[in-house]
């Protein structure tokens, strides 16, 4: 269970704040790399309907955004 001062962001706000795409997002929380909260309704599978919400704590984004700096990788 998550603390009660826990801040959570949408898919949306984590892709604004670590400047990539939400489908990079949504892949990188599939693939285990990125620690998400789903909650609320789940989607059957090959329904259509969106289902539930997806949410990532804030503190996790923060610390990503740190180590991930576009500027100290040398270009190729």
């Amino acid at each position: 269970m998550l603390p009660a001062d826990q801040e959570l962001l949408t898919v949306r706000e984590a892709a604004v704040l670590l400047r990539i795409s939400k489908p990079t997002v949504y892949r990188w929380i599939d693939n285990g790399d990125l620690p998400a909260i789903r909650y609320g309704q789940p989607r059957a599978e090959g329904d259509p309907r969106r289902g539930g919400a997806i949410r990532i704590p804030r503190d996790v984004v923060m610390a990503l955004r740190e180590t991930t700096n576009p500027s100290t990788e040398e270009a190729a």
